[in-house]
């Protein structure tokens, strides 16, 4: 099998960190979880650029300002922001192609997390006022984290890999739904199909539900301007710029984010190149470690405690 490079490695050399490599999945069952081979989800996750719409969604997430002092008031993520990408990457990872047994036993830690995340906001900004509440099993502060992560996999997938029919951004969309269902939305919380998520998030910047204001920025900045050195820095200016792009135009104006003609240019340029480096390098860089280890897994080729050891792949 040839040498793949999975998004952790790609994370640790982008970011100079030593965040761990093992697989986020473990369990050899062939239960296809909450997705399964035939699914959307699987099919666009195979490729591993969808990684790139991680900035968008943090970014987004943060948008939220009860989100926002949640991360502030409840987490790490000053500390230890590429922590906080790691266990969000291997959470995220679980659900879209764990078993059932995985994919239960993560909701219920996330949950049993979210369920002590309470606290009040300490600004005036967009319908907020200071001393509001927010709580994280709150519905309209988990349907926003929600679907800024759709959204942000999708654009990725639309800038960086290829188009999409109207019935696979559906199909996508309604998968997610499965997932959703564990950490407290129904379905009756959800937009019915693709494009009505995208009216709710216009819908939610212009309500003043999503404003950036402090709380916002003081998360942004450790996603924009994480503690690198120099040479590092300036190869994390790639996910700004990614990050900037995908961004809702009032949001990415909320972060102070500039987005001029060379701005646009130089997105244009990454994204092109990015394709074109998916096209030369299409085992190495295009196709997911995790969902041939899922896929396997599926069709039973597995042993009991196979997992992926820092320096190897799945399949070898």
């Amino acid at each position: 099998m040839p040498i793949r490079i999975d998004p952790m490695l790609l994370i640790n050399w982008i970011g100079g960190t030593k965040l761990p490599r093992e697989m986020p999945i473990s369990d050899t069952t062939p239960d296809p979880g909450l997705m399964g081979p035939e699914s959307v989800t699987w099919r666009l996750h195979r490729e591993q650029w969808l990684i790139l719409g991680g900035g968008q969604a943090f970014l987004m997430q943060a948008a939220h300002p009860q989100v926002a002092q949640g991360a502030i008031d409840h987490s790490a993520y000053a500390e230890d922001p590429f922590g906080r990408v790691f266990r969000t990457v291997t959470a995220m990872t679980v659900f879209l192609t764990g078993t059932h047994h995985e994919v239960n036993e993560k909701a219920r830690l996330i949950n049993r997390i979210h369920h002590s995340v309470k606290g009040t906001l300490h600004e005036n900004i967009g319908r907020y006022h200071e001393g509001d509440p927010y709580d994280a099993m709150d519905v309209n502060e988990l349907l926003w984290v929600h679907v800024a992560f759709v959204d942000s996999m999708l654009n990725a997938y639309l800038h960086f890999v290829g188009p999409l029919t109207q019935d696979e951004l559906d199909a996508y969309w309604r998968e997610s739904w499965r997932y959703a269902r564990l950490l407290g939305l129904s379905d009756a919380d959800m937009p019915p199909d693709y494009a009505a998520m995208k009216r709710y998030i216009a819908e939610a910047i212009a309500s003043g539900e999503v404003a950036v204001g402090e709380a916002s920025r003081t998360v942004a900045r450790t996603i924009l301007y994480p503690p690198l050195p120099w040479h590092r820095n300036l190869t994390w200016s790639l996910v700004r710029l990614l990050g900037s792009a995908l961004l809702p135009a009032e949001i990415r104006a909320g972060y102070g984010l500039k987005w001029r003609a060379q701005h646009r240019a130089a997105f244009w340029l990454a994204s092109r190149f990015l394709r074109l480096l998916r096209f030369l390098l299409p085992h190495i860089l295009g196709r997911s470690v995790v969902i041939d280890f899922a896929q396997r897994r599926v069709r039973g080729e597995l042993q009991p405690a196979v997992s992926l050891a820092p320096g190897s792949t799945a399949g070898e």
